[in-house]
């Protein structure tokens, strides 16, 4: 039997666990250093155009389950509309991408094993939220030296491919 524990914890969203990442809104309810890495929770508040583009994740398998909007999820070969109350399984090993098909999508999104909640909170790459809003979808891509820095990230500190 195993005895190991993870504490009982109750996530809220706070203004000092928010960040802003390419025109999202990210709110770490729970991290791996709550539950003993063995998953993280997010609240994510995103907007057309801030989608990410396809890629595999090699070491967690991430789900999404929907508050409000619609997001079409693409999940290797597969393609479909998701809406509230739907839930989303993107396994390890699979690429996937998604596109917000409505002014905005609210979703819990879940990762385990735990460590890819820190992405969203990498300085140069996101930044605290001064409020629980969406801040303005980025104008034009960033730029060349900042996508190759974010793509190393990925690749060397969370083994995700694109």
């Amino acid at each position: 039997m195993n005895t190991e524990t993870v504490p009982v914890t109750k996530p809220a969203t706070s203004l000092d666990k928010s960040f802003w990442y390419h025109g999202s809104l990210v709110t770490v309810l729970i991290d791996g250093s709550q539950t003993g890495g063995r998953y993280a929770q997010l609240a994510m508040t995103v907007q057309p155009g801030c989608e990410p583009p396809a890629h595999t994740h090699t070491r967690e398998d991430e789900t999404f389950y929907l508050l409000e909007g619609s997001i079409r999820f693409t999940i290797g070969k597969h393609v479909f509309t998701a809406n509230p109350g739907d839930y989303v399984c993107m396994p390890k090993n699979i690429q996937h991408t998604f596109e917000v098909l409505t002014p905005v999508a609210k979703t819990v999104m879940t990762i385990a094993p735990a460590g890819f909640e820190n992405y969203f909170q990498t300085p140069g790459l996101a930044e605290p939220a001064t409020s629980l809003t969406i801040p303005p979808v980025p104008q034009g891509p960033p730029p060349a030296e900042a996508i190759e820095a974010m793509l190393k990230l990925l690749d060397e500190q969370y083994a995700i491919r694109m």
